[in-house]
């Protein structure tokens, strides 16, 4: 495991067990995803008024076509997986204003990047 966390602290409006529900979902997905082992890499940064959370993996990576399924509902490429897991995920960043998307390449691994908008502070305050 390896962290990046951002320089500055990033405040957003959220429900904080929801949201660790939602990142340890994606956790979860992508050690699954490495059962021989590999890096799993958890970085928050920045990214204009948002703040972007990364869970990245250096697993096999996913096909185009598995790509355009992974977030719908019963679908798993896992035994015994249910599918639902990516699904609520998304479903609890889009709730919180958010939007949760991925990057993939076969044999090099998957990046699950979630964007919440960052609470305006008045600078009176």
């Amino acid at each position: 495991l390896r962290l990046q966390p951002s320089p500055a602290p990033l405040v957003v409006m959220a429900d904080p067990k929801i949201l660790k529900q939602a990142i340890l979902n994606l956790m979860l997905n992508a050690v699954q995803a490495m059962p021989s082992g590999g890096e799993l890499i958890l970085a928050v940064r920045r990214a204009d008024a948002l703040a972007a959370i990364s869970v990245i993996d250096t697993g096999p990576g996913m096909s185009a076509e598995v790509l355009h399924k992974i977030f719908h509902a019963y679908y798993s490429t896992k035994k015994g997986g249910t599918g639902l897991g990516l699904a609520m995920a998304r479903r609890i960043i889009e709730e919180h204003g958010g939007q949760l998307s991925v990057r993939s390449e076969v044999g090099k691994g998957s990046e699950f990047t979630l964007t919440l908008p960052l609470e305006v502070r008045d600078v009176r305050e």
